[in-house]
């Protein structure tokens, strides 16, 4: 009883007493600001993209899942604030080759509370992992027309392409862009692309390296010659 009498005496110490006043009617204000001048609880839809976690080595994501329609309540600054922390999930750790089918997991911030997910399961197409071998294209531009440009070449002269076995069909050439106008020389480094038949990017694919370097051909007499 004498502990509760003593707290109470520390609270109602004009200094103490106007602080914590001074922090509640700031709490106060700062929700009614968060929660544009409302402090009621609210529903409200916010439309989130699936994360994929724990996706085996062995597998890549092929299609992935699509988003999801998230309905969530709270206080109204809650919901201002946090809704951007919400999260949508799903758990592909014992995932196999094909399509499957995952609940959807929704995890937010503490205030907000998850109603509704829409779809709450998910499908994702994965295939296992394939690699191949491409030679590389170089393919130089900034040259004046007319121009003739030779004795380059890439290094290494192929590269390794790992991914989804349906998108490794789908290479026809990979290739390197060198602009010698952005004074790109030999040694110089240059990114590497696969491209399909039509010279669309395929960006789902990993490159082994992802960039290559630019050198002068060693002439055949001479290397004979130092032989």
């Amino acid at each position: 009883m004498k502990a509760a009498k003593d707290f109470w005496a520390f609270l109602t110490k004009p200094d103490v007493y106007w602080r914590l006043f001074a922090l509640l009617l700031a709490i106060v204000l700062w929700l009614l600001a968060a929660g544009d001048g409302s402090l009621g609880e609210e529903e409200r839809t916010v439309t989130l993209q699936v994360q994929t976690l724990n996706l085996p080595g062995e597998l890549v994501l092929v299609e992935p899942p699509e988003p999801v329609d998230v309905r969530i309540r709270g206080l109204s600054p809650l919901l201002n604030q946090g809704a951007s922390s919400i999260v949508a999930s799903i758990n592909l750790s014992g995932a196999k080759a094909g399509t499957e089918t995952y609940n959807v997991e929704v995890t937010g911030p503490l205030g907000i509370e998850i109603v509704r997910v829409s779809p709450s399961w998910v499908s994702v197409y994965t295939e296992e992992v394939q690699e191949a071998v491409f030679p590389v294209t170089l393919v130089i531009l900034g040259v004046e027309q007319g121009r003739q440009v030779s004795g380059l070449e890439p290094d290494p002269a192929v590269v390794t392409l790992r991914g989804a076995e349906s998108v490794l069909r789908e290479v026809d050439h990979v290739i390197a862009y060198a602009d010698l106008g952005d004074g790109i020389g030999p040694d110089s480094l240059v990114p590497v692309r696969a491209l399909d038949d039509e010279g669309r990017g395929l960006y789902s694919l990993e490159i082994d390296p992802p960039r290559i370097t630019m050198r002068l051909k060693r002439d055949e007499s001479t290397q004979t010659r130092e032989e």
